[in-house]
């Protein structure tokens, strides 16, 4: 008789062709063809980010990084078009599948390797029971009790309790799948390996079979599958150039990237006040995004701005949509246009007050680098770890270390980030293929570390002041509810985060999406983010844990599980309905003005027209060197388009590393800033007077409304010289 390894060797070589699809591993056509654009993507960003750092340490400038670049994208290119060529020649070989590993795992275990009875069975039918029951209920209870805003404790503990029953639940099953296929016993458990592996069943296939006409191409990623994605990539990336709204972190990215314009290096001091007199507020500067897009324009001779604000957003979101269905597809989610729909619904209806939410962080704020590290590197660093599980090669790795480069170059927030994915990424390896699980994990984190260490040895800092704004900054009932929000869109996203380990359909991603949602939940409980500050300086910050649970995507997981199997389409997709009708009735469209976001059919600078305004009539009027006084959002528009002329104090906390240095005079900073945006009365006009003098001030500008502080620059020597419709400006 012919062993069950043999056979499973034989069929690997002519596998169906809907596995092949299955698996991700089909590259043609339009999915194959986003993969790849995706792929490079991730290389480009990598490459720089690597460059950039050279170039730091090298203090090039930056034709040597056009250049540098120029030769790794070629030399990678070479080397990509001559494996193509090898993969081509090899083409009538066994096919890239999991099969093939099953079969060596079977033959293996013939041989009565690491087998026992009791791994094969996994464990009994009463602790699954428990297990299964322990993470549903706990979700469900957690879910209401984030809606109802009940006591933070009682929340984390929930969340805790489902995390860690159904990461056990996902661990145990996971390992009896693959134990058991490798000790073949039979073609159901054999077909639970593959999928544990990153394979597909044919009862998988039937069940597709079994779906609506529409739903089944769908399913596949191909076809109309393939053009509601497009549709969704193209559609969203016309609203992110069209959604304007401000934001303040950009005063200091977007002004460091036009420094790489008008000078043509890269800063390792602060243009933020000085020409390179000062400290950098945030040292080092890793993150080589910026860096990028200040390079881009002086490429294209625009202001760094326009990148910034007109190109990046479009191209980011574009890419970010078809991330996000890459990853529902190496989930092999049923129905994933589906699934990719009702997760983009959560988004765009995610707005309101919290800063944090994933709405939010997405195409209205997605010029930010950190903002593209969640939207973009995330997904595809958990597709480049389900790969790497799938079967742990050297270039699977390759791809987890890029992811981890790339990573470094959008967000310093990847030095924490990455690793923690890293972790959850190679979860599924530990019990089978701990030395794999080891390469993999090093892969992924080894950049990102290495970042970090490097900050620590040069002493890094942050632009923020945490220790005065502990009692809410490091609060997880604060954050927590500013990334989850209250009321029926709350308990939707935490049901699918916390059901995410139960409800996917590869059991390798129900383990790693439990270990992220664990390690989600231990930033949840009280005292762990101070305890963190404490420790290693790293506190309020690790709210950006949240980013590895990949909420939006499990919204569409859950949606996608919603639908029947049974009866006609209707019924069928009534409940994924239902689940959209609660997302619009209890959510804000991100890009309404209650959200603080306006559409303009003309894409421009993501800055409020009064103050674009104002500021080219400042700059107009002003020579370089010259410093400007003005409230906050027009100090930070002229920010973000000059370097050649300061304002006196943009943002309160991008000053405050400064406070000890005698020339910057740091209190009088704060007294003209709080003049100019009217935080405190006109009841000490001789230290206003004073600081002016001391600072030398060319030019005030102030909100019309303030007439009192405008007859009082008059008083003292300024002249009307323009402003717009909200801003009055005075000078010498």
């Amino acid at each position: 008789m012919t062993s069950l390894g043999t056979r499973l060797a034989q069929g690997s070589t002519a596998a169906p062709a809907s596995v092949a699809r299955a698996t991700g591993r089909r590259r043609d056509g339009v999915p194959g063809a986003c993969d790849r654009l995706l792929d490079v993507s991730v290389v480009v960003l990598a490459t720089w980010t690597v460059v950039y750092h050279v170039c730091l340490v090298l203090r090039l400038g930056v034709q040597w990084a056009v250049a540098l670049e120029a030769v790794a994208l070629a030399g990678l290119g070479l080397l990509a078009w001559r494996a193509g060529r090898r993969r081509r020649a090899d083409a009538g070989g066994p096919p890239d599948l999991t099969v093939a590993a099953v079969a060596a795992d079977a033959a293996a275990a013939e041989q009565g390797v690491g087998t026992r009875p009791d791994d094969v069975l996994g464990p009994p039918g009463v602790v699954r029971g428990v297990l299964l029951t322990t993470a549903a209920l706990a979700a469900v209870v957690a879910a209401l009790l984030m809606a109802v805003q009940a006591a933070w404790p009682l929340v984390a503990g929930m969340w805790l309790t489902a995390a860690v029953a159904g990461t056990l639940l996902a661990v145990v099953e996971h390992r009896a799948a693959v134990t058991a296929g490798a000790a073949g016993l039979g073609p159901a458990v054999g077909r639970a390996a593959a999928s544990a592996r990153g394979g597909v069943s044919t009862q998988a296939v039937g069940a597709r079979r079994g779906l609506p006409r529409v739903l089944r191409a769908v399913v596949s990623g191909s076809g109309p599958g393939s053009a509601v994605a497009l549709a969704w990539a193209s559609g969203l990336g016309v609203l992110a150039l069209l959604a304007r709204w401000s934001n303040p972190d950009d005063l200091y990215y977007v002004n460091l990237a036009q420094w790489v314009v008008d000078h043509g290096s890269f800063p390792v001091r602060d243009t933020l006040f000085s020409d390179l007199v000062y400290p950098m507020a945030s040292w080092p500067p890793v993150a080589s995004y910026d860096a990028l897009a200040g390079t881009l324009a002086w490429l294209i001779g625009v202001p760094a701005a326009t990148v910034v604000y007109v190109v990046v957003p479009p191209l980011a979101t574009f890419l970010s949509v078809l991330a996000l269905w890459r990853l529902l597809r190496t989930w092999q989610v049923r129905a994933v246009a589906l699934a990719l729909s009702v997760a983009l619904a959560f988004l765009l209806l995610d707005g309101g007050t919290g800063y944090a939410a994933p709405g939010n962080l997405f195409l209205i704020r997605i010029w930010q680098g950190k903002v593209i590290l969640l939207c973009l590197l995330v997904p595809l660093l958990l597709v480049y770890a389900l790969r790497f599980v799938e079967r742990p090669t050297w270039r699977r790795a390759g791809w987890l270390f890029a992811g981890g480069v790339a990573a470094v170059g959008l967000s310093t927030t990847a030095m924490f980030l990455v690793p923690l994915l890293a972790v959850g990424g190679v979860a599924p390896l530990v019990l089978t293929r701990p030395v794999r699980a080891l390469v993999g994990l090093g892969a992924a984190a080894a950049y990102p570390l290495g970042a970090g260490v490097v900050t620590l040895a040069l002493g890094g800092r942050s632009a923020d002041v945490f220790e005065s704004r502990k009692l809410f900054r490091f609060d997880p009932a604060w954050f927590g509810h500013e990334i989850f929000r209250d009321g029926p869109i709350a308990a939707v996203a935490v049901a699918a985060v916390l059901a995410g380990a139960l409800l996917l359909p590869l059991r390798a991603a129900r383990v790693t999406t439990g270990v992220l949602v664990g390690i989600t939940g231990v930033t949840f409980v009280p005292g762990v983010t101070v305890l963190a500050y404490d420790l290693i300086g790293l506190g309020p910050t690790l709210w950006r844990v949240s980013w590895l649970v990949t909420v939006a995507a499990l919204v569409g997981v859950l949606a996608a599980a919603l639908v029947g199997r049974r009866g006609r389409t209707v019924r069928r997709l009534a409940a994924p309905f239902v689940l959209v009708v609660v997302l619009v009735a209890s959510g804000l469209p991100i890009w309404s003005r209650a959200n603080g976001v306006y559409l303009d059919v003309s894409p421009g600078w993501k800055r409020d027209p009064s103050s674009l305004a104002a500021a080219e009539g400042v700059l107009a009027t002003s020579e370089p060197g010259d410093l400007v006084l003005a409230p906050d959002n027009l100090a930070i528009t002229v920010t973000v388009s000059t370097t050649a002329v300061k304002t006196v104090a943009p943002r309160a906390y991008f000053m405050a590393h400064l406070r000890d240095e005698p020339a910057f005079h740091y209190p009088e900073r704060l007294t003209l800033l709080a003049f100019a945006n009217r935080e405190v009365g006109m009841r000490d006009p001789v230290r206003v007077t004073a600081a002016l003098d001391l600072l030398d001030v060319d030019q005030v500008c102030l909100a019309r409304e303030a007439t009192a502080r405008s007859a009082f620059l008059r008083s003292i020597g300024y002249q009307p010289s323009g402003g717009s419709s909200t801003y009055v400006c005075f000078q010498r």
